[in-house]
């Protein structure tokens, strides 16, 4: 069982066939994944590698933007821990703090906070001080905190502060007993699927008039009439399935062309003139006016103003050009929190995809993997079949054909940019597997894209 574990969190190879649990597992555990909870910490302890693939999950705030992340190593796996031992949940919660801890999560955030969740068995780790950020807070399942004695987990909570490291509780029960604990929580998860709507309001309730006014979060939100239940019950911060259903879907309201923006796409493509292609938008005030807004913007640097659309198309060229075009498909200041994280998804995917080119099996041909990337939600967004959309922009074959799902390198890291999103590691390893890319690199990617993501929307908002 050790063993099986192990391989589930990718601390040893997979073995050629199931095995038996040994009188000596425990031995076998320590060995391969020392839970280092006393003492100093080993100088080349490398028998912990970071090769366990991290997921992610977007938290949104009442103004319904995006306001941090849940990392874990997947919902499913760290639900089976909290059924096992405690040196098995230990040995969980340190592969997860050993992927996040070398790659500077907090760094990446900006003014958004990432939560990771623990059991209380680890929270002597040896690797929690790196994590004392206003960024990260570590959140305590309790369940794993009442089995044990409450003593020592307050010991070591007030050691987390000493550090500097803030906590929470994620609440799926009542917890007679400990209303003292929960009450000094920087955040408290409630699960609304263990509760009624009563019950959850008056949790939520209860919780910003206590001492400590913890920030509340509604989890595992099923539907948009979940989220709406829980908005209107006052939690600060939502997260769940319904962040990307298509439940009361509404198709977006942009102030760009979109078929103007096709159109001149199909232009470009067609090797028009640059002299037609300022003609047709010189008849759209809302591009010219993007456009120019553009060309003079302080990150493309240029040394005197640029006023006239056939100058703007000539210092962008052709391929800066098209793709500065698509990304006004995707309205960054759109209302509506389905219509604002799947914006920032999908420049999170074309980016992601961008940085993947010619790593591991698959192409260096960066601007194709960013379209593709970048239009793999549009059917989602615009709320047409992808077969009709693509029809209406002209569009390099082998980007057409991976977003159709033909097989193919391009498809390949298309389906690693979604099983990111997953909150499964099993299907981000094969996705990974097939592109010839280790964890270390998915993760690291992945962070990325989220920071520039989140500085392209910033910039846009502005």
């Amino acid at each position: 069982m050790f063993k099986t574990v192990l391989r589930w969190l990718g601390l040893v190879p997979p073995a050629p066939a199931p095995a038996s649990v040994s009188d000596n597992a425990a031995e076998q555990l320590d060995a391969l994944a020392p839970l280092r909870s006393a003492g100093r910490p080993q100088a080349a302890d490398k028998s912990l590698r970071v090769t366990s693939f991290v997921c992610r999950e977007e938290l949104l705030d009442r103004n319904e933007q995006i306001a941090g992340y849940e990392f874990a190593l997947g919902r499913d796996l760290q639900s089976a821990m909290l059924e096992k031992s405690a040196k098995l949940r230990q040995v969980h919660d340190e592969a997860l703090l050993h992927n996040l801890s070398p790659l500077a999560v907090s760094s990446l955030l900006g003014n958004r906070f990432a939560f990771i969740r623990l059991s209380s068995a680890s929270l002597s780790s040896l690797l929690l001080p790196t994590f004392a950020n206003r960024n990260v807070i570590i959140m305590i399942t309790p369940a794993t905190a009442v089995e044990g004695e409450l003593a020592a987990v307050r010991t070591a909570l007030r050691r987390l502060q000493d550090l500097g490291v803030k906590h929470g509780w994620s609440l799926d029960r009542p917890l007679p007993g400990m209303a003292d604990l929960v009450e000094q929580a920087t955040l408290v998860e409630i699960d609304t699927t263990a509760f009624d709507g009563i019950q959850l309001k008056k949790m939520c309730v209860d919780l910003h008039a206590s001492k400590a006014k913890p920030r509340v979060i509604a989890g595992r939100i099923q539907t948009a009439d979940d989220f709406s239940l829980c908005y209107q019950s006052g939690f600060d911060y939502f997260m769940g399935p319904f962040v990307c259903s298509r439940e009361n879907w509404h198709p977006p309201k942009s102030e760009v062309n979109r078929l103007l923006v096709f159109e001149v796409l199909n232009m470009i493509r067609s090797g028009a003139d640059f002299a037609d292609i300022a003609d047709r938008l010189r008849n759209d005030p809302i591009l010219t006016y993007k456009l120019l807004r553009y060309i003079n913007s302080p990150g493309i640097g240029m040394l005197r103003s640029i006023d006239k659309i056939p100058q703007a198309l000539l210092i962008l060229g052709r391929d800066q050009f098209s793709r500065w075009l698509s990304l006004l498909l995707f309205d960054l200041n759109q209302p509506g929190y389905v219509g604002r994280v799947l914006n920032e998804n999908a420049l999170t995917r074309a980016r992601f995809m961008e940085r993947l080119a010619g790593r591991g099996e698959l192409p260096k041909e960066a601007d194709k993997l960013f379209m593709i990337g970048l239009f793999s939600l549009l059917d989602v967004m615009m709320k047409q079949p992808l077969a009709a959309i693509l029809k209406q922009v002209s569009l390099p074959d082998d980007v057409v054909s991976a977003l159709q799902g033909e097989p193919g390198a391009m498809r390949d890291a298309l389906a690693l940019a979604i099983a990111v999103e997953s909150k499964s590691p099993d299907e981000i390893a094969a996705a990974a597997l097939v592109c010839a890319l280790d964890a270390r690199q998915v993760a690291a990617l992945m962070l990325e894209a989220l920071d520039w993501a989140q500085n392209v929307v910033g910039a846009a908002r502005q």
